[in-house]
C-alpha cells in the first residue's frame, strides 16, 4: 500500500484519532443536517399555521362587518316598528276617546229616555189617537 503524496508519517494512534474524530465529525454534521430538515418542517408548519390564522382573522373580520350590517338593519326596522307603533297609539287614543264621547251619547240617550218614560208613567202615558 502506498503513501499519499501529502501524508506525514504519523503512528497509528494519531490515525485512529484522527479517524475517530472524523466520524464525530460525520455524525455531528447529519445530525445537524436532520435538525435543519426538522427546521424546515417547523417553519413550514408555522407558516402554513400563519396562513391559516390570517384567513381566520380575515372571515372573523368579515363576519363582523356583516354582524354590524345586521345590527343596523334590525335597528332600522326597531325604528319604523316603533314609530308604526306610536302612530297606532295616537290612533288608538283617538278611538278611544271617540268611543268615550259615544257611550257618553249613549248614557244621555239612555237617561233622556228612562225620563221621558217615567214622565208618561207619571201622566197616564199618552193615548193612541188611532
Amino acid at each position: 500500500m502506498e503513501k499519499p503524496a501529502n501524508a506525514e508519517h504519523t503512528s497509528a494512534a494519531e490515525l485512529l484519532s484522527a479517524w475517530r474524530s472524523a466520524e464525530r465529525d460525520t455524525i455531528a454534521a447529519k445530525t445537524a443536517a436532520e435538525v435543519a430538515a426538522l427546521a424546515v418542517t417547523a417553519a413550514e408548519a408555522a407558516e402554513e399555521a400563519a396562513t391559516q390564522a390570517e384567513a381566520a382573522a380575515q372571515a372573523a373580520m368579515d363576519a363582523a362587518v356583516r354582524a354590524r350590517a345586521a345590527a343596523e338593519q334590525a335597528k332600522l326596522a326597531a325604528t319604523h316598528a316603533s314609530e308604526g307603533s306610536q302612530e297606532m297609539t295616537a290612533t288608538a287614543e283617538g278611538a278611544e276617546e271617540r268611543a268615550g264621547r259615544a257611550v257618553d251619547d249613549a248614557e244621555q240617550a239612555e237617561t233622556d229616555a228612562r225620563d221621558r218614560f217615567h214622565a208618561a208613567q207619571v201622566d197616564g202615558f199618552p193615548k193612541d189617537s188611532r
